[in-house]
């Protein structure tokens, strides 16, 4: 996996800085508007630190070479766009649209991710751990090199997705909604085998 490049030199710009919510509450103030539009722009090599999006509207953003840390991304919508080497620590993405986007060598630590949808994403080079992707949706996706280590997946539901030699074991998946392609070769718990063992309508007698 790929470390994002960072080349810190505090401009101010979207390229090759640090942003914090001060910078981001300036532009605000100079613009006269309440909710700050960035559209068809990139974050490249950044690092964006306590920064709540919530009046921040990103419109085809690509983001490469970036750390995230501590910051609100919820309801944001990446769709059809570009994550490359990026870093998701203690961050929020609740509601987070990535579908049809593209996530290499991304890593996503301590983070809140529920109902985010992930439909039609290629990712490749995932690291994710102690996170929460609950009820969050993965169709129709490509997984290749991707580690899961302690994540919630409860009542997340993921189609027509190959999952094999993907270990969920660490995580928590009760309630997931698979089919049944999708399923094979996954690697779980002997604690949620039961469970699948279910979906494949198999009863299984203690």
């Amino acid at each position: 996996m790929k470390k994002p490049i960072i080349k810190y030199t505090n401009l101010d710009t979207f390229e090759n800085c640090y942003i914090n919510q001060n910078f981001i509450e300036k532009e605000i103030k100079e613009n006269a508007k309440k909710t700050l539009e960035l559209t068809d722009i990139e974050f490249n090599s950044c690092i964006l630190k306590n920064i709540n999006f919530s009046n921040i509207k990103l419109k085809r953003v690509d983001i490469i070479d970036c750390i995230f840390k501590n910051c609100d991304l919820s309801n944001q919508v990446f769709d059809f766009k570009l994550l490359d080497r990026v870093v998701f620590e203690s961050c929020k993405l609740i509601g987070t649209s990535f579908i049809n986007s593209s996530l290499k060598d991304i890593e996503i630590f301590a983070s809140n991710l529920e109902y985010s949808n992930f439909s039609g994403t290629r990712i490749t080079d995932l690291k994710a751990a102690d996170s929460n992707f609950s009820s969050s949706t993965f169709n129709e996706c490509e997984f290749k090199k991707v580690s899961f280590n302690d994540n919630n997946f409860t009542k997340v539901e993921i189609l027509n997705t190959k999952l094999k030699g993907i270990d969920f074991s660490t995580c928590n998946i009760e309630g997931i909604m698979i089919d049944k392609d999708s399923m094979v070769g996954m690697i779980i718990s002997p604690i949620d085998s039961k469970e699948f063992v279910r979906m494949l309508g198999v009863i299984v007698k203690d």
